[in-house]
């Protein structure tokens, strides 16, 4: 009785020792698996959440064409909305300045682009909000041509902005569609303002182009900052390099997306003493870009 039951003890005894090194080698390869889960769904979740470079990028920009009578188009680059909207402004818009009321135009030639952006500011914001931060780019028409590149082009439908009267006194009464250089632009904005009447209409006229040339040929997007790199001593801003760099960063992600929406916006005005002011609906249009 005894010698059975020291075998049946000796025999348990014995399994369990071969048994236990399995057990203990299940329980460690199954909890290395499960960790090497929950690494991959951590990697996962971070994946998911990685942003790409600009496509949280929000810039607002005063572009300012420097020349007698200095024209200017306010541009809104929106990484999140992968939209870029153009909206031109006439340089007879009176702002809000500490000495009275002047004009884009007036204020861009006497104190400088910086300034006229800094007005606009002031006059869109309100007692409820600061005013948004507005960076601006001014340069000569030769140097913003340099700066896009010169044999860039587009086909530009003039009956966008133009009558059929209106075409066909420029030459467009059969074919409305012009082609079109950079280097050609200013002469075609020209002609087209020349046969639009009120201050609105004809900055429009320019907006219209200049968004022509990005919605045809987003490219353009990606190497306008290389270009204004290329042309820093003629240009004026208030962007620094590491600005640049992330302005750059949004429009290379932007010039990448198919849903990429490349338009330009109306800031409607009423006349005014010393020039033309905002209605309400313009103000509206200005706020939303800035904000």
């Amino acid at each position: 009785m005894r010698s059975r039951r020291g075998i049946f003890w000796y025999s348990l005894g014995l399994t369990l020792l071969l048994l236990l090194p399995m057990v203990l080698t299940v329980a460690f390869f199954t909890d290395q698996y499960q960790k090497q889960q929950l690494l991959r769904q951590a990697s996962a979740a971070e994946d998911s959440l990685r942003v790409e470079p600009g496509a949280q990028g929000v810039f607002r920009l005063l572009l300012v064409v420097q020349q007698d009578k200095p024209a200017f188009v306010l541009a809104r680059v929106d990484g999140p909305q992968q939209a870029v909207t153009l909206c031109a402004l006439p340089g007879s818009l009176l702002v809000d300045a500490p000495a009275g009321r002047t004009t884009l135009a007036e204020c861009a030639l006497s104190a400088g682009a910086g300034r006229a952006a800094q007005l606009l500011g002031n006059t869109v914001a309100t007692g409820e909000s600061a005013a948004p931060q507005l960076a601006y780019l001014a340069a000569t028409p030769a140097t913003w041509v340099e700066c896009v590149g010169r044999s860039a082009t587009v086909r530009f439908d003039t009956a966008a902005v133009l009558s059929a009267a209106a075409r066909q006194a420029l030459g467009y009464g059969s074919d409305p569609v012009a082609d079109c250089t950079a280097a050609q632009a200013g002469v075609l904005i020209e002609r087209l303002q020349g046969l639009l009447t009120g201050a609105g209409a004809q900055a429009d006229a320019r907006a219209a182009v200049w968004a022509a040339f990005a919605r045809q040929d987003p490219m353009l997007l990606a190497t306008l900052p290389d270009g204004l790199r290329r042309q820093s001593a003629r240009l004026l801003t208030d962007l620094l390099a590491a600005d640049l760099n992330a302005l750059e960063q949004t429009l290379v992600y932007l010039s990448s997306r198919p849903a990429l929406a490349v338009d330009y916006t109306s800031a409607a005005v009423q006349p005014a003493k010393g020039g033309v002011q905002l209605t309400a609906d313009g103000l509206a249009v200005v706020a939303a870009l800035l904000k």
